[in-house]
């Protein structure tokens, strides 16, 4: 018997790690090509809820198909996809005015949110907004455009360009007004005479 040949483990552990280096060493190129970009979102969730509360009570109900945030301080946003609902909750915790709109943006340091591509606003009342952009400022508790409206009142629609309006959309002015209409008395719209 030779020295050796009977003991194949200790040669089979020699083998093994002499390619140990070169099993871990790493691909810079491939390496690089997986790293996040600087743009990227820190944090993605899908399918999903936020509520909003001050001092306790329950304010506005967010849901979205994709929420994207971004939280570095210089550019701090949240970017909303695949679509969005916006619930406005009155001061007894029932459900208001909702807001749908295929895509959105937060920006918290301005205070702002802005929703465009088919944005559908329902007030209590039933009246339907339908615009392409509207922006909606918490400091101020205001909506508003500067697009085309079409805001359907029972059997009156009424077509414009811009709207301004409070924040539940329950009283809105609306620019360059068009379309026919049905004024009642005590109605949003109607005025009283001098």
């Amino acid at each position: 018997m030779t020295p050796g040949a009977g003991r194949p483990l200790p040669w089979l552990v020699l083998g093994a790690l002499a390619t140990l280096p070169v099993a871990c060493t790493n691909d810079l190129d491939r390496v690089a090509a997986v790293e996040v970009a600087a743009d990227a979102p820190d944090r993605i969730t899908s399918d999903a809820e936020y509520l909003f509360t001050d001092s306790g009570r329950l304010q506005n109900r967010l849901r979205a198909g994709r929420i994207a945030e971004h939280l570095a301080k210089d550019r701090r946003r949240t970017e909303l996809s695949e679509g969005l609902e916006l619930t406005f909750f009155d001061r007894t915790g029932r459900p208001g005015s909702v807001l749908t709109a295929r895509r959105g943006v937060i920006l918290p340091a301005e205070k702002r949110m802005e929703v465009s591509e088919n944005v559908v606003f329902t007030n209590a009342r039933g009246e339907r907004l339908e615009t392409e952009h509207l922006v909606w400022r918490q400091d101020s508790g205001r909506v508003h455009t500067d697009r085309p409206v079409r805001i359907a009142r029972g059997t009156d629609v009424i077509h414009g360009v811009g709207l301004e309006a409070n924040e539940d959309f329950s009283r809105y002015t609306i620019t360059r007004i068009t379309g026919t209409f049905v004024v009642a008395t005590g109605d949003t719209f109607a005025t009283q005479a001098p």
